[in-house]
């Protein structure tokens, strides 16, 4: 083999490793200049529908507020400047009822009902001189316990109120205020939650021979309290009526003649 030959294998042998260099290369710097496959889109998550409360069912045509109803409310509710004007003195009025003062205190719940007549408390002012006028017996003493009992209420010991009226009952039976003791009683059984001790004490008040100016306010209490403690709405029924009928004047009588029909309507159902 002569030496032109042997150069002439080099020089291709060296051709072909350049160009296998240069594919190499080129190979290269294209996958390294080609731009990255977009990844697919992500699924999207499905939407969930907002909860929405159910509607609320739809009231009876008896349980609906009458018309006007709210109106006659938040007129109501509205307190002119007429409605406390006198307060001080109606404070200083039941001060001398609650120390027994009952001359001192009479003299200042009359001055207070005839100077401020629209006061809200003008009912309960003309009550406490029709009491101190017709429980003026024993001495007053019957007078001074319903008193201090008063204010115990008042000031929410409601246990102690219940024994001294108790008490009082025991000791002066044949009072003029027995009523009114009873009265009481059922107020604090009703107040605990007592139906039952509420409902005796009422009827006591509220019976014909009694005769007592409570009883329309104890016939209203002894059907409420009935229904209260889930009694027949018969039984309640009954003493609304009975309240009607003998009372039918009574300042109560609007409000319970109301009642009265919408528990029948309800009886009917």
């Amino acid at each position: 083999m002569t030496r032109h030959s042997i150069g002439t294998r080099r020089a291709g042998r060296a051709a072909i490793a350049l160009a296998s260099a240069a594919l190499l290369v080129t190979a290269a710097s294209g996958s390294a200049g080609a731009k990255p496959r977009p990844e697919p889109p992500a699924k999207a998550e499905p939407r969930v529908a907002p909860r929405v409360p159910q509607p609320l069912p739809l009231l009876n045509r008896d349980d609906r507020l009458p018309e006007g109803y709210q109106d006659l409310v938040r007129r109501l509710m509205a307190r002119g400047p007429g409605d406390t004007l006198g307060d001080g003195v109606f404070t200083l009025a039941e001060g001398s009822f609650h120390a027994g003062a009952f001359d001192e205190a009479g003299g200042r719940y009359a001055d207070f009902a005839q100077r401020f007549p629209r006061n809200l408390r003008v009912n309960l002012a003309l009550e406490r001189l029709l009491l101190m006028k017709d429980g003026r017996d024993f001495g007053d003493e019957p007078l001074r316990i319903y008193a201090r009992a008063d204010l115990m209420r008042a000031e929410g010991h409601a246990d102690s109120a219940e024994t001294a009226l108790t008490a009082g009952l025991a000791r002066y039976p044949g009072t003029k205020l027995r009523y009114h003791f009873r009265y009481a009683l059922a107020e604090i059984a009703r107040d605990k939650g007592n139906h039952a001790a509420a409902i005796e004490q009422a009827l006591a008040v509220a019976d014909t021979s009694a005769g007592s100016r409570l009883a329309p306010a104890a016939l209203k209490l002894a059907g409420d309290e009935t229904l209260a403690m889930g009694g027949p709405p018969e039984r309640a029924s009954g003493y609304y009526q009975s309240l009607l009928e003998r009372f039918p004047d009574s300042p109560l009588a609007p409000s319970v003649r109301e009642r009265l029909l919408l528990l029948r309507k309800k009886m009917q159902l």
